[in-house]
C-alpha cells in the first residue's frame, strides 16, 4: 500500500547559497540531463531507543547553471504486512555487497528489527525489514543530501529513504544526539606537544557519549576507533536521524604561518549563521562551560559556513574547540583524562541546558552574618580565601577575557557591599597566610606572586610557572608546570612564604593537591591518579588507596574524593588509608570540605551543588545554577561557587 512521505528537504535559501543561479527570462527552461537513479548504499544505525534504515538514491546531473530545475524524488512503492515492511525502489541496484548475488539476508542484534533483507532486481531494489509490532512500528521519511560539485563540473544529487523504527513505549521520546571524534585514521589533526588531535578528540567524544547516555539521550557515535569517515557522511547521519544537535569534538591549533604572540589558550565553538537552522545558541553554551570547567578563557565564537560538516547538516551543528593544543598549558590540561573528564561533563552540562532552556538562577548571598575565621584555605580550589577578622579575598571575572577581561584578586570587607580589585594580574591559585596574598601570576608566565591586603608591595618569588598552591607551615607548595616534552614532569616544590630557592619535594606528575597537617595530598597521574601522600620534605611518600580519583579534599582527617573507579562515586578515606567508605551513590565532580560538611557537585543532578554532613548524612540541596562542574571553596561560613559568595547557614 502507498503511505504519505512527510518532506525533510533542504530549503531553497541554502541551495541559492551554494549555488547561485542567475536570472531566467526562459520559463520554457527543460530540466537538465541526468544518469538514471541508482541505489549506492543502505546505512544502518542502531541507536538505544530506535534503529534506523537509509537506503541512498543518487544521480548525476550535468548543467550545474539549473540545479534549482532538478529533483531526485525516487520512485517506489511500500508493502506493510503484521511484521514485515518492504521497500521496492524503480532504480538500478548499485551495491558492492551485491556483487555476484541477488540477494542477501542480515540477522540484526535488536529487540526492534530482526532481519534485513535486500533483493535485487534488473532495475529494481527491494528492501525488507522483519521487526517487532508489539514495540516499534516503521515510519517512512524522505532526507535530501545537499548537492555535491564533482571535478568534471557534473552535481551529484542523493537523496535518502528512511525507515524509522523507534520504541513505541509511552512517554516523551529522548532526545537524539550525534557525536562526531573529529579527524581519525590518516587524517591526524593537531600534532604538537607529541600529542595526537584524533585520540584525544575520540576519548573526549566517548566519555561524552557516556554520560549523555547515562541521561537518557539516544546517541550516535560518527566513529568509535581510528577510522576517518567523510565529512559529508558524518553530516548525513545527522539528518539521517533527524538528530535534535550534531556536537563536533576538536581540538584548537594555529596555522604554523601565524605569529606566536596569536597564540592564547582557551576554548571555542563554530557554528554556520546561514544554516536552516543556526547553532550559534548551543555554540556559545558549550564555549562557555568548556572555558569555566576548565578555568581556561573563551575564544570568540567563529561563523564558518564554509565547512562541510556546518553547511551539509540540516539540524543545530556545533564544532566545538576543546583546547589550544599548541599552547604548552593546554597541551599537558588536556593531555589528562581527567580533564578530558570535565570536557566531556561541560560538553554534556551545556547541551542539556540548551534542550531545557534557561536554568533557574539563585540569586546569591550578598552579606555575611558573624563570619568564623579559619586558617588559611588548605582544603580550597584557590579561587577564594579568607582573613582572621573575616575579610574575604577572591578572583572573579572582569569584562569579556577575549576583549581583555582578566580573573583579578579582589577584596570584600565585613559589611562593605562593594568589592576593591587590589591588582590588575590575571591571577590564579589564591592563598592567604599571615600578611600576604600568594597567587600564581598568569599575567607574568604563571610565576610565584606575593601581596599585601591592600594591594601593595607586590612581589615575584621565583621564576616557576606554578599551579595548586597550598600553605604547609612556613612553606608553600605548589605543582611546577614545564615546558618540557611530557606532563610526567609536574612535580611537587615547596618554597619559603618569604621566598628563596625551591626545592623539589617529589617526582610524580601531581594533581589537586590538598595540605592538611604537615602532609601534601594528591592524585598521582603517574599512577593512574590515585591518591598518594607525602610531607613537605619529600619523606614518607606512601600509596593510600588503589582507587583512581577524579577530585579530592580534606579535612578532619579525611579524604574525601569522586571514585573514578566506581562511577565517580562519593567517597572518605582516613588520611592514613586504613579506613575507606563511600558516602553516596552520587558521582561526584569537584569537593570541597570544612565546618563538619563535604560539599561537591553532584554530575547526576545536572552538576548541582550538594552539601552532607562529613559522616555521610543529611544530604542537601545547596544550589542549582546551570553552570556544571565547578571548583568549590569554603571561607567562613559561606562557599565561594561559580564567583558568588552563598551562605551555609540554615540551608
Amino acid at each position: 500500500m502507498s503511505m504519505p512521505i512527510p518532506a525533510f528537504t533542504w530549503v531553497l535559501a541554502a541551495i541559492l547559497l551554494l549555488f547561485p543561479l542567475p536570472a531566467l527570462a526562459d520559463t520554457g527552461l527543460q530540466t537538465p540531463p541526468h544518469l538514471p537513479p541508482a541505489v549506492v548504499e543502505v546505512k544502518l544505525f542502531q541507536l538505544e531507543h530506535k534503529d534506523v534504515i537509509a537506503i541512498a538514491v543518487e544521480t548525476q546531473v550535468t548543467g550545474a547553471g539549473h540545479l534549482l530545475l532538478h529533483k531526485l524524488e525516487p520512485q517506489y512503492h511500500i508493502n506493510k504486512r503484521a511484521n514485515t515492511v518492504e521497500v521496492t525502489l524503480e532504480a538500478r541496484p548499485s551495491l558492492p555487497e551485491l556483487a555476484g548475488r541477488t540477494a542477501v539476508i542480515t540477522p540484526l542484534p535488536s529487540h526492534r528489527v530482526k532481519t534485513l533483507t535486500v533483493t535485487a532486481g534488473e532495475n529494481q531494489l527491494t528492501i525488507a525489514a522483519r521487526f517487532n509490532n508489539s514495540t516499534t512500528q516503521p515510519r517512512l521519511t524522505t532526507v535530501k543530501r545537499k548537492p555535491v560539485k564533482q571535478a568534471d563540473n557534473t552535481v551529484t544529487f542523493r537523496t535518502y529513504l528512511v525507515l524509522t523504527f523507534a520504541d513505541t513505549a509511552a512517554g516523551q521520546p529522548p532526545k537524539t544526539l550525534v557525536i562526531d571524534p573529529g579527524h581519525g585514521g590518516s587524517a591526524l589533526g593537531a600534532t604538537t606537544n607529541f600529542l595526537l588531535e584524533k585520540d584525544l578528540n575520540l576519548d573526549i567524544a566517548l566519555l561524552s557519549r557516556d554520560i549523555f547516555r547515562r541521561h537518557g539521550y539516544d546517541v550516535y557515535m560518527t566513529r568509535t576507533d581510528d577510522s576517518n569517515p567523510r565529512l559529508i557522511d558524518r553530516a548525513d547521519a545527522a539528518n539521517i536521524l533527524q538528530a535534535d544537535a550534531l556536537i563536533s569534538i576538536h581540538n584548537n591549533s594555529l596555522p604554523e604561518s601565524a605569529p606566536t604572540a596569536e597564540l592564547k589558550r582557551g576554548a571555542t565553538a563554530l557554528y554556520n549563521s546561514a544554516a536552516a537552522r543556526p547553532g550559534k545558541e548551543l555554540a556559545a553554551l558549550i564555549a562557555g562551560q568548556l572555558a569555566d570547567t576548565l578555568r581556561i578563557p573563551q575564544y570568540p565564537l567563529q561563523d564558518r559556513p564554509d565547512l562541510v560538516l556546518l553547511n551539509s547538516t540540516s539540524i543545530p551543528a556545533v564544532i566545538a574547540e576543546v583546547s589550544m593544543l599548541p599552547h604548552p598549558q593546554d597541551a599537558k590540561m588536556i593531555s589528562q583524562r581527567v580533564y578530558r573528564l570535565a570536557a566531556a561533563q561541560a560538553i554534556f552540562t551545556a547541551t542539556d541546558s540548551y534542550f531545557a532552556g534557561p536554568p533557574q538562577v539563585t540569586a546569591p548571598v550578598t552579606a555575611l552574618a558573624a563570619p568564623i575565621p579559619i586558617a588559611a584555605n588548605t582544603a580550597n580550589s584557590g579561587l577564594a580565601a579568607a582573613a582572621a577578622d573575616g575579610t574575604l579575598y577572591y578572583l572573579a571575572l572582569a569584562g569579556d577575557i577575549p576583549a581583555g577581561g582578566r580573573e583579578k584578586i579582589f577584596r570584600l570587607k565585613p559589611g562593605e557591599t562593594t568589592p576593591v580589585s587590589l591588582t590588575d594580574d590575571e591571577a590564579w591559585n589564591l592563598v592567604i597566610s599571615g600578611k600576604y596574598l600568594y597567587y600564581s601570576n598568569w599575567s607574568d608566565d604563571h610565576r610565584l606572586y606575593r601581596i599585601k591586603p591592600d594591594g601593595t608591595d607586590k612581589t615575584k618569588l621565583g621564576n616557576h610557572p606554578v599551579s595548586q598552591l597550598a600553605i604547609a607551615g612556613n612553606w608553600l607548595v605548589y605543582v611546577k608546570w614545564t615546558n618540557s616534552r611530557s606532563a610526567q614532569d609536574n612535580n611537587i616544590y615547596r618554597m619559603p612564604l618569604a621566598g628563596g630557592f625551591p626545592q623539589k619535594i617529589g617526582s610524580d606528575q601531581a594533581e589537586s593537591v590538598q595540605v592538611l597537617d604537615n602532609w601534601i595530598y594528591y592524585l598521582n597521574g603517574t599512577d593512574g591518579y590515585k591518591i598518594y601522600r607525602i610531607k613537605p620534605n619529600g619523606t614518607g611518600r606512601s600509596k593510600l588507596t588503589e582507587d583512581q580519583a577524579v577530585c579530592l579534599a580534606v579535612a578532619d582527617n579525611t579524604i574525601y574524593y569522586s571514585n573514578y573507579s566506581d562511577g565517580q562515586k562519593l567517597y572518605a578515606l582516613s588520611t592514613d588509608g586504613r579506613h575507606r567508605v563511600k558516602l553516596s551513590n552520587d558521582p561526584a565532580g569537584f569537593i570541597a570540605a570544612g565546618n563538619g560538611y563535604v560539599y561537591y557537585t553532584n554530575a547526576s543532578a545536572n552538576h548541582a551543588l550538594y552539601r552532607m554532613t562529613a559522616a555521610g548524612h543529611n544530604k542537601q540541596l545547596v544550589c542549582d545554577l546551570g553552570v556544571g562542574p565547578l571548583p568549590i571553596d569554603i571561607v567562613n561560613n559561606a562557599i565561594y561557587y561559580n564567583r558568588q559568595f552563598i551562605s551555609t547557614e540554615n540551608r
